[in-house]
């Protein structure tokens, strides 16, 4: 099999398998403000918060086995939260990858959020609540938020992937949804 069928497999797979979890999230969060315009700066501060205690907890995990893994997701919401004037923000959510494959699935549900977060910068500076708010560093708004999902994809089609691989991904992407699942429920007097 060639490597690009390994590649669209292995993708194919997470996307099929994570859609559910995917959806479920996606309906009942915050971020469905901005895009309707009805988001308060509060609710925006804790949408942010909830994003940097999940991103902090995954990124700090796939770094530990990719190599070259280098995304900024978690600094840039640490910007945005302290310009909000935000400081203690740090809460620790129990999540471990073991191996590459893990970080591979949890990395998908990390940089596959980047166009949602495109999409989602564009919309703020309709949100009337939240016009006197600085440039964004997370949901900015800008193209160059897909730098680490085309280096996500560049790696995938740098190597071969067997059957084992690709369910052990598939499951620590699902893992990873629900660590933002549990990230959606905190609030920010809960660390």
């Amino acid at each position: 099999m060639t490597v690009l069928i390994w590649v669209m497999e292995m993708l194919s797979n997470l996307r099929e398998e994570t859609k559910e979890l995917h959806n479920d999230i996606e309906k009942d969060n915050i971020a469905n403000k901005i895009m309707d315009n009805s988001i308060s700066l509060e609710e925006y501060k804790l949408l942010l918060f909830q994003n940097y205690i999940a991103y902090k907890s995954a990124e700090s995990e796939i770094d530990k086995f990719l190599p070259n893994y280098g995304t900024d997701k978690t600094d840039r919401l640490k910007q945005d939260l302290e310009n909000l004037g935000l400081s203690n923000f740090d809460c620790e959510l129990e999540f471990k990858c073991s191996n590459e494959a893990e970080a591979i699935g949890a990395a998908y549900v990390i940089e596959g959020s980047a166009m949602g977060g495109m999409l989602i910068g564009k919309e703020i500076k309709n949100c009337t609540s939240l016009s006197s708010l600085q440039d964004q560093y997370f949901f900015n708004g800008e193209r160059s938020s897909m730098t680490g999902w085309n280096a996500y994809l560049k790696y995938l089609r740098s190597r071969e992937f067997n059957e084992q691989e690709i369910l052990t991904a598939t499951k620590k992407a699902q893992e990873t949804f629900l660590l933002f699942k549990e990230a959606f429920n905190y609030t920010l007097s809960s660390c």
